[in-house]
C-alpha cells in the first residue's frame, strides 16, 4: 500500500469545485454534503492521509452510501465518517469509481455515425476505461431526439430496456442508423462483470440520490450487458492500447476484408486520469496505427482542443467532444441530466447545433489508483 498522502489543499478545492460546478443544480444531497466535508477539519484531516485520487467526492460518498449512511443529513454522515475511519479507509484503497453511464452512447453517436459514413466497411470500436462495458454497446440501446420543433427522431434496438434520450438545439445531424460494429473491445484498469452482484450495487452507490432514472437506466443496461457482455480487457493505456489497436485492425480485416472498416476508439472522461504528456502519448499511439479517437473531456484535459474552442466557451464543469484532434461538440455535462451538446462546423457536423439532456457525461475528479481506467 502506498504511504503518499494528498495535501489538505487539494481536497477542500476538489470538494468545493465538486459542490458549485458539479453537483449544484443537479444534486442538492452531494452539494450540501461536499460542503460540510469541506469545512471539517477532522474529515479533511482524515483523507489527506490517504493517497492521491482515493479523495475524491464521488468516492467517499459512494463508499457512504455502501454502508447505507443517509447522505442526506450530512451532520449524520459525518459523524458517522468520524466513528468508522478503519473501514472507510479500507474501502476507500479498495475501490474506485467506475460509473458506467450507456447515455454517453447518445452523445457521440452522431459523431461515430458521421464518421462511419465516411468509411467503405463497418467499425472495429474501442474504448478507454470501458468499466462494464456498458459504452460499447451502442447497438444495444434506443435513442430518442428531440428537435426545437417538437419532432422526434429515433434510432437503435426496437423494444430495448435502455432508452437514451436527448433534445437537440439546430441542425445536428442525426444518424439514420447505428452503426454496424463488426468488433468490440474495452482496456481499463479493473474490469467488472455486469453478472456481479457485488458490482452491481457497487455501480448504483456512485448514481447521485436524485437521479432515480440514471439508476433505472443502469439496472436495465447492466442487465442487458449481463446477457450480451462485451470483451473488457485489464490493462493501462500508457501501456497496453497499442496491443490492442493491433487486434482490432486485424480482427475488423478478417470481418470486412483487409484495409476495410476503420479502428475507433472512444474514451469520456478517462484522459483525465493520465497526465498531460502521457494524454498526448495515447493520442498519439492510436493516430499512428491508422485508428480514430473520438472522445469526452473536460476542456482543459487536451489544451490543444480548448484552444480551438469558439470564443466565449468557459472551462467550468463542461466537457469538449472531439474527433480526431478537432472539437465537434461543447458544453456537455454532467451525468446525462440538463447538459447540452454544441456541434461546430467541422468536417463531421456541417451545421451548428445543440443536444441537451441525456448526454451521460461525468466530470471526473482526481486520479484513480493507476493510468488507464475509467474512476469517477
Amino acid at each position: 500500500m502506498t504511504s503518499a498522502t494528498t495535501p489538505r489543499h487539494v481536497i477542500t478545492t476538489s470538494h468545493q469545485r465538486f459542490a458549485h460546478l458539479q453537483a449544484r443544480g443537479s444534486s442538492p444531497t452531494y452539494e450540501r454534503l461536499a460542503l460540510a466535508v469541506h469545512d471539517d477539519e477532522r474529515a479533511i484531516t482524515f483523507l489527506s492521509t490517504l493517497p492521491p485520487g482515493k479523495t475524491q467526492p464521488n468516492l467517499l460518498f459512494g463508499v457512504m452510501r455502501w454502508h447505507d449512511v443517509p447522505v442526506e443529513n450530512p451532520a449524520a454522515a459525518l459523524a458517522w465518517l468520524h466513528q468508522n475511519h478503519d473501514s472507510v479507509r479500507a474501502a476507500l484503497l479498495a475501490r474506485a469509481t467506475q460509473t458506467n453511464e450507456a447515455a454517453r452512447c447518445a452523445v457521440l453517436l452522431p459523431a461515430l455515425a458521421q464518421l462511419t459514413a465516411r468509411t467503405d466497411g463497418p467499425l472495429a470500436l474501442m474504448e478507454i476505461g470501458a468499466s462494464a462495458g456498458l459504452c460499447l454497446l451502442y447497438d444495444a440501446w434506443r435513442y430518442h431526439y428531440t428537435r426545437p420543433d417538437g419532432t422526434t427522431h429515433e434510432l437503435g434496438a426496437p423494444g430495448s430496456a435502455v432508452e437514451l434520450h436527448c433534445s437537440v438545439d439546430g441542425p445536428v445531424p442525426l444518424p439514420t442508423a447505428v452503426p454496424d460494429i463488426a468488433w468490440r473491445a474495452g482496456l481499463d484498469l479493473n474490469p467488472l462483470d455486469p453478472h456481479d452482484d457485488d458490482v452491481q450495487r457497487w455501480l448504483q452507490c456512485l448514481v447521485w440520490p436524485e437521479h432515480t432514472d440514471r439508476a433505472d437506466r443502469l439496472r436495465a443496461g447492466l442487465a442487458l450487458a449481463a446477457q450480451h457482455p462485451a470483451l473488457v480487457r485489464r490493462g493501462d493505456m500508457t501501456r497496453d492500447l497499442a496491443p490492442l489497436l493491433v487486434e482490432a485492425r486485424r480482427q475488423l480485416d478478417v470481418a470486412a476484408g483487409a484495409g476495410r472498416g476503420a479502428v475507433v476508439v472512444t474514451h469520456s472522461a478517462a484522459l483525465v486520469y493520465a497526465d498531460l504528456d502521457e494524454r498526448r502519448g495515447v493520442v498519439e499511439t492510436i493516430a499512428e496505427h491508422g485508428a480514430h479517437c473520438l472522445g469526452a473531456e473536460g476542456v482543459t484535459v487536451l489544451p490543444e482542443l480548448h484552444r480551438q474552442l469558439p470564443a466565449g466557451v468557459e472551462a467550468g464543469g463542461r466537457f469538449v467532444v472531439s474527433l480526431d484532434g478537432v472539437p465537434v461538440g461543447w458544453n456537455a455535462v454532467s451525468h446525462g441530466v440538463g447538459g447540452e451538446f454544441a456541434q461546430e462546423q467541422t468536417g463531421v457536423a456541417q451545421d451548428a447545433g445543440v443536444v441537451r439532456g441525456a448526454v451521460g457525461l461525468v466530470q471526473k475528479g482526481s486520479r484513480g489508483p493507476g493510468r488507464g481506467g475509467v474512476h469517477e
